[in-house]
């Protein structure tokens, strides 16, 4: 499996006090973004694809239990799949060399469980997949909630015919 390509946003601290720079370390996320269309095969056998651009934070749980659990360590797989979930409700799947919306409107309990899956089969963790989907669960329903869900068509993921 290939890994995605990512760039990280800086998390600009210069020239804040003290105390912003320590509500920084504390609850700021960092965020991320695809340089290059990212591809995926789902438990299923699914295949899947993430549009270069995308950007995504990292995951919707405390950042102080990042400490524990990084979303850019063992993680970072089913963060990706978790982030553009929560914020479109939806994948983009390829089919004979077509893109498609995969399970749109699957809800907040479809993806969460799909996310667990995701990571037990990468990490074979089960014992901090089954807690970052507790996690998830708990601290992922009122960002879900304030979601608009709406994808710009400019990131819809153009195939290169091969």
């Amino acid at each position: 499996m290939e890994m995605p390509i990512l760039q990280p946003f800086a998390i600009k601290t210069q020239k804040s006090n003290f105390l912003t720079k320590v509500w920084l370390l504390l609850f700021r996320r960092r965020q991320w973004q695809l340089t290059e269309n990212w591809h995926y095969q789902l438990p299923n056998n699914r295949s899947i694809i993430f549009p270069k651009g995308f950007i995504f934070d990292g995951s919707s749980y405390p950042a102080i239990v990042w400490i524990f659990f990084s979303p850019t360590g063992l993680l970072l797989i089913p963060v990706i799949i978790h982030d553009f979930c929560f914020k479109y409700n939806y994948l983009w799947g390829i089919k004979d060399n077509k893109v498609y919306k995969y399970k749109p409107q699957f809800g907040f309990f479809a993806w969460c469980k799909l996310i667990r899956q995701v990571g037990i089969e990468r990490n074979e963790l089960y014992l901090i997949d089954y807690f970052t989907w507790l996690l998830t669960i708990l601290f992922g329903w009122p960002l879900w909630i304030m979601l608009r869900r709406k994808v710009p068509e400019d990131l819809k993921p153009k195939l290169i015919k091969q």
